[in-house]
This record gives structure tokens, sequence and C-alpha cells, in this order.
């Protein structure tokens, strides 16, 4: 894993100042190195899922290896009922390119999209079930197109 050049500050997580969602994304991921993030979030996704959505553009941008090693690394057919946080870490990769911060993390687009086929060939890693499986896939998918028509216009 690469390492930083320098960490993003609570202004990259709260540009705008007094979001409370995005002052608890600093919280949790504030001054921690790439490293440092990784280990955290994999310890417990549940709980950190959706910071990457509420945090400030170039903070997604500098911790973005984290949810890419962390969907990378799930292993094996799915029969746990986890679905690994697949379907709302879609849905918080495509708010920061929707919201304000798009045109800070745009250049992560093909990244993005790699990811997003990488998941959904590998389906059977991240939903328990048929219909958890579309789901997931279903929210990649539509971060992919979504991706695509940015990226063309």
């Amino acid at each position: 894993m690469q390492e930083e050049r320098s960490l993003p500050t609570e202004v990259d997580f709260d540009p705008y100042g007094g979001d409370l969602d995005a002052q608890y994304a600093w919280k949790n991921f504030g001054g921690l190195t790439l490293n440092e993030a990784t280990s955290k979030f994999q310890e417990r996704p549940e709980i950190y899922q959706e910071d990457f959505m509420f945090m400030g553009g170039k903070a997604f941008a500098f911790y973005f290896p984290v949810i890419e090693n962390y969907l990378r690394g799930v292993e094996g057919e799915n029969d746990d009922g986890d679905d690994h946080e697949a379907w709302i870490l879609a849905r918080a990769i495509q708010h920061q390119f929707h919201a304000k911060t798009a045109s800070q993390v745009l250049r992560l687009a093909p990244r993005v999209v790699a990811l997003s086929q990488y998941v959904r060939q590998n389906i059977a890693r991240y939903g328990y079930d048929d219909d958890e499986q579309r789901k997931i896939g279903d929210a990649w998918l539509d971060l992919e197109n979504h991706l695509r028509t940015m990226t063309r216009s």
C-alpha cells in the first residue's frame, strides 16, 4: 500500500464547516495513515462504512484505497449472511460523485469502475443469496453507469 504525502486535514473532511456527519468521519479517520485507516475499517466495517459518504472529496480521494483493499480482500463464497457492506459502499462512492466533491474525486473514476467490475464479477463473495447479490450488483452497475455518463460529459 502506498504511503501518504500528507494526511487530510479536518477541513478536508468538512470543507464547508459544521457538517456533523463529516465531523464524525473526521473523528473516526482524521489523522490516520492509510495503513491505520485500513486496519480500523477492517475491524468494524459496519460501523465506519458511511463515513466515506460524508467525508469531503479530498479526504475521500485519499482514503479510497481503504475501500478498494477491503472489497478486493473479501474471500470465498459468502454463506454467513454478511454483505460485507458492499451495497452501502457503492452508494457512498456514488454520493461522492454527485456531491459538491465530484470535481475532487473525478480522477478516481477509472479505479472505481474497475472495482465495480471486480465486485460484480465476484458477486458471490458479497451477497448471501440471489436477491442480496442482485441488489449489490445493481448498486455497483448503477455507479458504473453514472461514472460513464459523467466522464462523457
